[in-house]
């Protein structure tokens, strides 16, 4: 689910990935979870004086590390296969807002962190991944001391996920 709302004029992003049946099948959750640490180290880095990429170049390391262990890539630069696109968007009037992607992060901007993994069907890796899809979204505000998951009451861990689904 990809969500997109509007409040007095200032926009969010958010994005979950929920298992149809309720319930993450191993390689699903081994998937998830991978995306889920990938999208901490990129909030991590979303601080006041990093470079705009600063979090999808902690992502990025993430899932490569995470998709060679899981045998899914031999090569570091084949994660590109399975993540392809980038990990970070201003947010604010609008869901892509203007903003400056050379210049280094500032105190009350709001960008989102989203990485993804998304495996076809025929991909180069072994059958049980095919078809696993995952990203998840949040809207990050930048301050001096920390990030501030501002979509924070969204569920994101798996777990959180499976219990939601139940309902």
């Amino acid at each position: 689910m990809d969500i997109g709302g509007e409040y007095h004029g200032y926009t969010a992003d958010i994005t979950r990935s929920f298992p149809i049946n309720g319930k993450f099948t191993t390689e699903q959750r081994e998937i998830y979870d991978l995306v889920l640490e990938a999208q901490d180290s990129g909030i991590a880095e979303a601080k006041v004086g990093n470079i705009f990429k600063a979090p999808h170049n902690a992502a990025v390391s993430v899932i490569t590390r995470g998709l060679l262990k899981l045998g899914i890539i031999a090569k570091p630069e084949e994660y590109k296969k399975y993540f392809m696109h980038g990990t970070s968007h201003y947010l604010g009037l609008d869901v892509h807002d203007a903003g400056n992607s050379s210049q280094p992060l500032q105190d009350r901007q709001v960008i989102t962190v989203e990485p993804g993994i998304y495996i076809a069907e025929g991909s180069p890796c072994d059958k049980k991944w095919w078809n696993i899809g995952c990203r998840i979204e949040d809207d990050i505000l930048i301050s001096p001391n920390r990030p501030e998951i501002l979509s924070k009451y969204s569920p994101r861990k798996a777990d959180e996920i499976e219990k939601l689904m139940k309902k």
